[in-house]
């Protein structure tokens, strides 16, 4: 009995530490970490922000594509976003969440931790998601949170409240992308069937009686 019940609080241990099934899978990459400054050769900032320290978003570039269905709903956002600080050298990590037009605001990828270099160009991130399961087509609000890698506090936001071009994507995930309905097709002998089979039952029966008067 004992032995059951060591058994049984294992496997429960073991269920509960399993991971749940992916929403999305993401990849993400980052540019190469530089402390020279470069902000002659970078574009304007951002525009408005929702919230920003000592770190603020310089440029955030979305892309969308893959469209099975042609409906117009893409399932993989491709999102480079590149921050600057004030600071010599800040540690930060990046939140991506979705807000749907009826629910509630979904986080579908946190980064790993990188580096910012006051100005420079050179350490920007990009992830390229797809989203796999529950995200039915709708049109999402995008947010992106940095976060100070060392203490969690909220260092600068920015989301489609602030910036046009993060709100309104037409998003689905790759299931009802990829979701082709079945189509029946049934083939039916109708009149002009049986007419052909008839002309053909009375050309054997000619051919026979032919044959038997020869």
């Amino acid at each position: 009995m004992k032995n059951i019940i060591i058994w049984f609080l294992s496997s429960s241990l073991l269920l509960a530490a399993l991971p749940a099934a992916a929403d999305s899978r993401t990849t993400e990459r980052h540019g190469t970490n530089t402390a020279v400054s470069l902000k002659s050769n970078k574009p304007q900032m951002a525009g408005v922000q929702g919230y920003q320290s000592h770190v603020w978003f310089h440029s955030v570039d979305v892309f969308l594509s893959g469209d099975l269905d042609s409906n117009g709903y893409y399932h993989r956002l491709e999102v480079e976003l590149d921050a600057d600080t004030s600071e010599r050298y800040q540690q930060v990590f990046a939140e991506f969440s979705l807000l749907p037009t009826y629910g509630g605001e979904r986080i579908f990828y946190t980064s790993s931790v990188f580096e910012l270099y006051r100005d420079s160009a050179d350490d920007w991130l990009a992830i390229d998601t797809i989203l796999e399961n529950r995200f039915a087509a709708d049109e999402y609000l995008l947010t992106i949170r940095l976060f100070d890698a060392a203490t969690g506090y909220l260092l600068a936001e920015i989301s489609g409240f602030d910036d046009a071009n993060l709100d309104l994507l037409p998003l689905e995930d790759y299931g009802r992308d990829s979701y082709v309905s079945s189509t029946t097709v049934e083939v039916s002998g109708g009149s002009t069937g049986i007419l052909l089979l008839l002309a053909l039952c009375l050309v054997l029966w000619q051919r026979r009686n032919t044959h038997g008067a020869g």
